[in-house]
């Protein structure tokens, strides 16, 4: 039976800090829902056999809606219910995937401006290597605080900024879930559970341009990036 290649697109967020009255996900940049950028450009890479987007149950119809109102075939996608984290929202679409996944890539429904290239090339190295996530190297001085003090400055060179997609063999991802659920750990990101299992994760250096759209700066940054792209 082939192996299959799963993508997990988690669009359950409530949007709290973007101060909206329509979900992050859900708002239009250059005339489209984020969240149906996002779902383009993993249709468009043209190597999954199956895409999983985490929905709260009270957004279902209208995500339904939308992705009819831009005809997006019902064929390309199947909504997962989301969770009360993203944790748990993400773990309820690997129990969906197919017991003969080969390889899981999840992804911020947020991250509109991930290039095709990127989530191609992060799928190869997991194949190789088991685990890998984007990001980019940290060009800002990054200091540890604490009660607005100063406690030391952590060595540059070394930091990373860590973005999504980030890709892992089924097997490995679905048990560093199960193991945070036993010992109720919650993360960072899926990556961080796999570190917790002691696995290595690879980084590839990604584009800078791949921004989560979290707040109102974060918006209007998209807007520019995608009259740039335009």
């Amino acid at each position: 039976m082939k192996e299959k290649i799963i993508a997990i697109i988690t669009a359950a967020g409530s949007g709290k800090r973007l101060a909206n009255k329509i979900k992050k996900q859900f708002i239009k940049i250059a005339e489209k829902p984020i969240i149906i950028h996002t779902l383009e450009k993993f249709i468009k890479a043209n190597m999954f056999d199956k895409i999983l987007i985490t929905i709260n149950k009270e957004d279902r119809k209208f995500a339904e809606n939308i992705f009819s109102e831009f005809k997006i075939p019902k064929s390309n996608f199947l909504i997962v219910n989301g969770g009360k984290t993203r944790q748990e929202s993400v773990f309820n679409a690997l129990k969906l995937c197919p017991s003969y996944s080969k390889i899981v890539v999840i992804h911020d429904g947020v991250r509109p401006f991930v290039k095709i290239e990127e989530i191609k090339k992060i799928v190869d190295i997991a194949i190789e290597k088991d685990a890998v996530t984007l990001g980019i190297p940290a060009k800002n001085t990054i200091k540890k605080v604490a009660q607005n003090k100063v406690l030391f400055t952590l060595e540059r060179k070394k930091l990373w900024e860590i973005f999504t997609p980030q890709a892992f063999k089924y097997e490995l991802i679905y048990d560093a879930h199960k193991n945070a659920i036993e010992k109720k750990i919650f993360a960072n990101d899926d990556a961080e559970l796999v570190e917790i299992l002691g696995e290595t994760v690879f980084v590839l250096q990604g584009s800078p341009e791949n921004i989560k759209i979290t707040n109102p700066f974060d918006l209007m940054f998209a807007e520019t990036i995608s009259k740039d792209l335009r």
